[in-house]
């Protein structure tokens, strides 16, 4: 007999002996030791957890065509949940937006979480995600940290679980056939599991033991999966019966929105919901992946030199995906963005190759998940591709992205009656937004492509295909198609018809010139000769004489730089460039603005097209970048969102565009429907809240000596922007100065002549609050907003009766001058 065995035979006896004690009412001592000395007399718990390390350690990547292999918990960045109801969750694989009210938790912080008796606070928890926000991964790293038991590393409160982690499409037919307990399914799920290939078998009484003393975590993945909706239900009644014979047990549920929402539950959960990636997110699991695929593509190596490569590749790709609207709102989505990284490694630059990433997507939501999955539904990638096709175009000839059932059968019938199976509208569209999620019903009954991406991206296939291109070049200068002609071009084997139609209209437009200005990067195949016309047009169009011909090079130059801003964060992107020479050109022809003192009569010097503009002072930036936000507003016949601020750099423009704090919104809104008297109230109450004058309702003098350069600068952008240069700070500045030379804002003579200029005289005297507010309605140019000191009556509404003081010189001056130390 060796050692071990000999030990093994005590350690038994003493068991027995205190089974014996127990019958002598030692029930609770002598069943904590026996269970203890249970667990050292076999290897059976190591090896489980021995086991599930082997099953989960691996980064799967379903659908996915992986060169390697990754190690989960390399690459794994933990995923932020909130507590949300299932009604007000989407199924939308790409979020709209983020719910900003939502407070962040991981699931380890939900495990540790204690009441004030130390009991655990979440033991019922649905955790729901849209498709690929990493719901099964979550539940695959959870049961790996138990396993090799480090739980107490990421959160030195998880309490000590062992883990068993239920696939439910895997064991349906048990509960609905066999009607299973959920002890008989973890002695099931135990001895199908293997250690140097042999089937693991607990020790009698083990698992009862475990479940009566609540020491297991339970996982039950993809309630959604169970697609027969009726057997969903039975799935989860059975499910609630378990959580309500162990009450005291962890039970994590998971399930997309849509397959949870279709069943009922008669106990209480907590619900949560899996968070879109935010930017740090992005980037940490970027770099994670690209390190860990740099090691194994170097059969393990690993040094500083590896490190530094898969540094750059990851670098490389966040600034592509930055810098590429819809690569940012798929890039949230996890599944996504290892697509965007898979095909990004393989060779295919983004986002010139978008169209390789589209086809992948495609193919991976379409079929390959599915199969990894084993959920067959009898149609192939191709099929159900040839059938969106034909709606995505439809979709972008009624100009779009929203429809309804009856408009979709009117649409594909006819393809469907050519598939095998999901020959029905209702079916297949059910199928293709909860099992493929490349629809969404947005509401009820009412759907769309997860990203309009898509749909552009199938619409040019099926251009391509059915050899439609007319249907392009027919609006060819329709903003609603540039997308699509885009993706066309870049995957047609010879787009210069495209080209040529746009290089010969009889009235060339930005927009469509812009559609084709990155035929470059995109691999657009081009005949030579056309090829040389496009470069006539665009880049030597920039040093051009012609005004026309410059003018239109020069905007689409501007437009393409605008386009390719580096988004730092939700509300903030910025230039990596200086606004050049011709690119300034523009704003001094359209503005009439004084030209560098460098240029010869008021033109950049020939060959400084493609330069960076210098030599500007403050006040000449911000009026350009005040210039650039109407420009672009007007162009867009919408309220506006962002506008440009200036990154000053010795006497350069680098461009930031900002999103409007929400202080500024309800001033927006009212010059955006040009309610001038309201906006010009709306404008003093915001001069109050910065100088903190708010209660007191009141304005001093000093008070507009010390008003923020910043609040400055958007208020007075607001109004030129939408007023079009007709009212603003700024605008009353240049009036002023236009009266003489002098710089000085004493000057009792000009400050007369500027009030007859702004119409805020009559007559030869100063016009009191009675008789200005009549003039909103025929306003002067310059003559909003008022420089007129009111009262706010308690009510906090604005005085126009006696006790407003009315306009006089001093507040003339005080705003007057502050716009000029502001460099308005």
């Amino acid at each position: 007999m060796t050692i071990r065995e000999f030990l093994a035979q005590i350690i038994k006896d003493v068991g027995l002996f205190w089974v014996k004690l127990q019958r002598q009412q030692a029930i609770k001592t002598g069943q904590l030791i026996n269970d203890r000395l249970e667990d050292l007399v076999s290897d059976f718990q190591n090896s489980y957890y021995k086991a599930l390390e082997y099953k989960c350690r691996d980064d799967e990547t379903q659908g996915l065509d992986n060169e390697f292999t990754l190690e989960l918990q390399k690459v794994f960045v933990p995923l932020k949940i909130a507590a949300n109801n299932a009604s007000n969750t989407r199924q939308d694989i790409i979020p709209v937006s983020q719910n900003k009210s939502l407070v962040d938790l991981t699931i380890w912080d939900c495990l540790a979480a204690r009441d004030l008796g130390g009991r655990g606070i979440y033991k019922r928890l649905v955790i729901l995600g849209r498709p690929g926000s990493g719901k099964t991964t979550l539940l695959r790293h959870l049961t790996l940290i138990y396993s090799i038991k480090k739980e107490q590393e990421i959160n030195k409160k998880a309490p000590k679980l062992i883990p068993v982690l239920f696939y439910l499409r895997d064991i349906r037919d048990l509960i609905i056939s066999n009607k299973s307990s959920l002890k008989t399914l973890i002695q099931q799920y135990i001895e199908n599991l293997k250690i140097n290939n042999k089937n693991l078998i607990p020790p009698s009484n083990w698992v009862n033991n475990k479940l009566q003393k609540n020491e297991f975590i339970i996982m039950l993945d993809g309630l959604d999966e169970v697609a027969n909706k009726t057997q969903r239900q039975q799935v989860r009644t059975w499910i609630d019966s378990q959580m309500q014979d162990y009450p005291d047990t962890v039970f994590i549920l998971t399930s997309r929105p849509n397959g949870y929402k279709e069943v009922k539950s008669r106990i209480a959960v907590n619900q949560l919901e899996v968070q879109p990636f935010n930017r740090e997110q992005i980037t940490n699991f970027l770099q994670r992946w690209y390190l860990q695929t740099e090691i194994k593509s170097r059969a393990g190596q690993f040094d500083d030199g590896v490190k530094q490569v898969a540094e750059e590749k990851a670098i490389n790709l966040i600034e592509r995906i930055i810098n590429n609207r819809p690569l940012v709102a798929m890039a949230v989505n996890p599944l996504l963005l290892k697509m965007i990284a898979t095909v990004h490694r393989r060779g295919n630059v983004l986002p010139g190759k978008r169209v390789e990433l589209y086809k992948d997507i495609c193919q991976i939501l379409l079929e390959k998940r599915q199969r990894a999955k084993n959920i067959f539904h009898g149609l192939t990638a191709s099929q159900k591709q040839s059938v969106l096709q034909v709606l995505a175009l439809s979709l972008m000839q009624k100009q779009t992205r929203e429809f309804t059932l009856a408009e979709a059968k009117n649409w594909i019938s006819q393809q469907l009656t050519n598939l095998p199976n999901l020959n029905n509208t209702r079916d297949f569209i059910k199928h293709i937004q909860d099992d493929c999620a490349l629809l969404v019903e947005k509401e009820i009954g009412e759907y769309e492509f997860a990203h309009l991406s898509f749909q552009e991206y199938l619409a040019a296939i099926e251009i391509s295909e059915s050899h439609q291109e007319n249907i392009l070049i027919q609006n060819i200068d329709q903003t609603w198609w540039s997308e699509t002609i885009r993706l066309y071009g870049a995957q047609s084997k010879d787009a210069t018809n495209i080209v040529s139609t746009i290089i010969n209209m009889p009235s060339p437009s930005v927009n469509a010139f812009l559609v084709i200005a990155y035929y470059e990067e995109e691999g657009w195949r081009i005949d030579k000769q056309v090829r040389q016309q496009l470069i006539d047009k665009l880049d030597a169009g920039l040093e051009s004489d012609d005004a026309e011909i410059f003018k239109l090079a020069a905007e689409v130059q501007l437009a393409r730089q605008l386009n390719n801003l580096t988004r730092v964060n939700e509300i903030l992107e910025q230039d990596n460039s200086y606004i050049t020479c011709a690119e300034y050109q523009l704003f001094i022809n359209d503005s009439q603005h004084t030209s560098p003192k460098k240029w010869l009569n008021n033109r950049f010097i020939f060959g400084d097209a493609k330069k960076a503009v210098n030599g500007l002072n403050k006040r000449d930036i911000n009026r350009f970048c005040t210039w650039l936000t109407g420009k672009y507003l007007n162009s867009q016949l919408s309220k506006l969102e962002t506008f440009y601020k200036p990154i000053e750099e010795n006497g350069k423009i680098r461009l930031s565009r900002v999103k409007l704090p929400s202080r500024y919104k309800k001033l927006s809104d009212f010059l955006y429907r040009k309610k001038w008297r309201e906006a010009d109230d709306e404008t003093l109450h915001i001069i109050l809240k910065a100088v903190r004058r708010d209660e007191q309702r009141y304005l001093n003098i000093e008070d507009i000596e010390k008003f923020p350069c910043e609040d400055f600068y958007i208020i007075n952008l607001l109004w030129v922007a939408y007023s079009q240069g007709y009212f603003g700070f700024s605008v009353q500045q240049e009036i002023y100065q236009s009266l003489g030379v002098t710089l000085q804002y004493d000057d009792e003579r000009k400050l007369v002549d500027f009030g007859d200029r702004v119409g805020w005289r009559e007559r030869g005297s100063w016009l009191g609050p009675r008789d200005l507010q009549f003039n909103f309605s025929t306003p002067t140019r310059g003559s909003l907003p008022l420089p007129v000191n009111r009262r706010y009556t308690k009510n906090n509404r604005l005085s126009w009766e006696s006790s407003v003081i009315s306009l006089h010189n001093q507040t003339i001056i005080s705003f007057l001058s502050r716009a000029e130390i502001c460099n308005l």
